[in-house]
């Protein structure tokens, strides 16, 4: 269990006392304090009223569940608990810590013998992924890449050769718990304890590090409450350089193209409408008058939306309203570790994990694009799109949308400009570094429609063709350029982590494809030229 857990906090409140269906009594196992819970939970067949009216019989018929779970102190303070049949259900999940079945996992399991395993991949539509290989296998071979993928259940073969069944290969189920073989009998049972407490101490074994490279904390992690006030002080204060808005797309479910933000639940009855995502200065701004132990709660009651015209209505919402915590980035340091906050959640990266994604991205921003992009002053976006077509000998397409079988109801925009014959550019103006978020799910939905969907395809060919009037008969996919427009050189330094993340997800998607994926960095006319 979490620190700070004791043998009653660690079970739910209906389980720490006796009633007429639970046993709970308060014990010693080879001296340590215990607490064991046992009895079973009686339920009648929740079909036997749909068989009275189908048959005017009246079956009597119960479902009994039984379970138990023994909860042990060992000599730290530190809560152990185990459980039998529905005995899980007895705990406290606040007070689980659901981490401890995975990092068990990673300095035992042999990494050619991982059977199972479930991902959770993040900045796609709440995608989870389940992969099995019967006769064992790497986590690679199962489809973990170690880039923004959480794992959360596991099962594999593994050895752990100071455990009472000795040094055979045992068989281990991580999830929201551990599943092993453990001794049956009281003092082994504590000693097979004290392997694994010792177990956690150890590095994580070669080949296994993806399941600790990227930790999802739960809400009632002990750790969350600091994270948050950490979160707090950026959002009170001017310098919050790790604190930026960023597009939550998994929450999005966008079906139509984007014209006007509106934001509500600020409670002041003030008209809040932008062109684009609010900055972080917006953010700080709203919150200003808003007590400290207020912020958090304010978060959540904040609505973003995203709407299909300037003057937004009821009919022109074109996504269901995202909390402002989930539009958040943020990362900071604490007790030397990194955490960062992606759509609502916090998440623990490992250092070498961190490093080995700065190594890809550098890569990533070092190769030039094909064109150099035309400097960008005080237009808005879609002028500065005119012009930058007409600078490179290419096509406007900003909101020039197009309709596929599977982009029927709002369609897709292929790219703000084209260049023939097959480099596609995404623009936007970049407030912030988390800007780049939004172009490059926007690059991705609309390139891999265009690579993999033949309707997509001839929507595409025909667009072109009447664009050009009929100066470019075949419009190719070859590059993809994401263009941003900022001071500054965009650099591994200036990019969010989650934003890191994408971005080599995203150029590793598309080279599958044979697409080319370059960034390019938008820079302001020189001071003489400006009007």
């Amino acid at each position: 269990m979490l620190d700070g857990s004791t043998l009653e906090t660690a079970l739910t409140e209906s389980r720490r006392e006796t009633d007429d269906n639970f046993n709970v009594t308060d014990l010693h196992v080879e001296g340590r304090p215990a607490c064991l819970v046992s009895g079973s939970i009686t339920t009648k067949a929740k079909w036997s009223t749909d068989l009275k009216l189908l048959t005017g019989q009246t079956v009597d018929l119960t479902n009994r569940s039984p379970g138990a779970a023994l909860l042990i102190q060992d000599t730290g303070d530190a809560i152990w608990a185990i459980t039998w049949g529905t005995g899980f259900h007895f705990l406290d999940s606040e007070q689980i810590d659901f981490g401890f079945g995975s990092r068990v996992v990673a300095r035992s399991a042999l990494p050619s013998e991982i059977k199972s395993l479930t991902k959770t991949i993040l900045d796609h539509r709440a995608r989870v992924d389940r992969s099995s290989m019967p006769n064992g296998s790497t986590i690679r071979d199962l489809g973990v890449d170690g880039y923004g993928e959480v794992v959360s259940r596991i099962e594999a073969k593994a050895r752990i050769s100071d455990l009472s069944v000795g040094d055979k290969v045992i068989q281990l189920s991580a999830a929201d718990a551990l599943k092993a073989p453990l001794a049956k009998s009281a003092g082994p049972l504590l000693a097979d304890l004290k392997v694994l407490d010792d177990l956690l101490h150890q590095p994580v074994r070669a080949g296994l590090e993806s399941l600790e490279q990227l930790v999802a904390l739960k809400t009632k992690d002990s750790r969350v409450p600091a994270l948050d006030e950490k979160l707090v002080d950026a959002l009170k204060s001017d310098a919050g350089k790790r604190l930026g808005v960023s597009w939550p797309h998994e929450r999005l479910d966008a079906y139509g193209p984007m014209m006007s933000v509106r934001v509500t639940g600020l409670g002041d009855r003030k008209r809040r409408v932008f062109d684009q995502a609010p900055d972080t200065s917006d953010v700080i701004e709203w919150l200003v008058d808003t007590p400290r132990e207020a912020i958090l709660d304010r978060l959540k009651s904040v609505k973003i939306e995203l709407h299909s015209e300037a003057d937004p209505q009821g009919h022109t919402l074109v996504s269901t309203p995202v909390p402002l915590r989930r539009w958040l980035a943020f990362e900071v340091e604490e007790d030397s570790q990194r955490f960062c906050l992606h759509d609502g959640n916090w998440y623990r990266m490992d250092d070498q994990y961190l490093a080995r994604i700065d190594d890809r991205v550098r890569e990533i921003l070092s190769e030039p694009a094909s064109v150099d992009m035309p400097p960008w002053g005080e237009e808005h976006e879609d002028a500065y799109n005119k012009h930058a077509a007409d600078a490179l000998s290419g096509y406007c397409l900003d909101r020039k949308l197009i309709t596929t079988p599977l982009h029927s109801r709002g369609g897709i925009e292929p790219c703000d400009v084209f260049v023939a014959p097959g480099t596609l550019i995404h623009v936007k103006r970049g407030r912030q570094s988390a800007d780049l978020s939004h172009l490059l799910a926007q690059g991705l939905v609309s390139t891999d429609a265009l690579a993999r969907d033949e309707s997509a395809r001839k929507a595409w060919t025909k667009r072109i063709a009447e664009e050009s009037n009929g100066a470019v008969d075949k419009a190719e996919l070859k590059e993809v350029i994401l263009a941003i427009g900022k001071e500054d050189p965009i650099t591994v330094d200036t990019l969010f982590t989650f934003t890191k993340v994408n971005l080599v997800k995203q150029y590793d998607a598309l080279r599958y494809l044979d697409v080319k994926v370059r960034v390019a960095t938008i820079a302001p006319p020189p001071p003489a030229l400006q009007q």
